[in-house]
């Protein structure tokens, strides 16, 4: 994905993988098809344990919340060095991103629904609150944060989220 993908071939990919062309074709239509689940294993391998541990019922909602927020304070802070690099700022990157945010889009709500039937949230319109979480979050990912910000980064996100999520303070201190 360095390359983009317009910059990459059949020939580097199989190469690098150290298979034959004929097998990449038995799995792979194309090169678009190739790509698209490249992209999809990315997006699963970047937020599949953010997901599960979100989604897991046998953990109390707002702690899991808390959980997904530092796993993803911990990948923005992962990826800060790179904000600058032309991977990053690409088309395939945006593509990428895009992906990512439309499959987050769906859980998030149904997150917020349930945090809202539990008394735990209090949002209007999970259907709106959930992009724009989302796509907040991204936003603050790809911005390139100065160090006095940086230090902050973890509670005004929190603050942040908990605010848009309807959560009151006196809640959050008892979960």
């Amino acid at each position: 994905m360095h390359k983009g993908a317009e910059g990459v071939s059949i020939k580097e990919v199989v190469q690098q993988a150290n298979v034959a062309t004929g097998l990449f074709y038995y799995y792979f239509k194309s090169k678009d098809a190739f790509l698209e689940e490249a992209i999809n294993a990315y997006i699963e391998g970047t937020i599949g344990n953010m997901l599960e541990g979100l989604q897991n019922g046998e953990i109390p909602l707002l702690q899991r919340v808390k959980s997904a927020l530092a796993a993803f304070q911990e990948h923005a802070l992962r990826l800060a060095p790179l904000m600058g690099e032309e991977a990053i700022t690409s088309l395939q990157h945006h593509v990428l991103m895009d992906n990512m945010l439309q499959r987050l889009c769906p859980i998030i709500q149904e997150i917020i629904e349930q945090g809202n039937g539990e008394g735990v949230f209090r949002v209007e319109n999970p259907a709106v609150a959930a992009p724009f979480i989302i796509h907040g979050l991204s936003g603050v990912l790809h911005e390139n944060l100065s160090d006095e910000l940086k230090d902050n980064f973890q509670k005004d996100i929190q603050t942040l989220l908990f605010t848009v999520l309807g959560v009151t303070h006196d809640r959050t201190l008892r979960r």
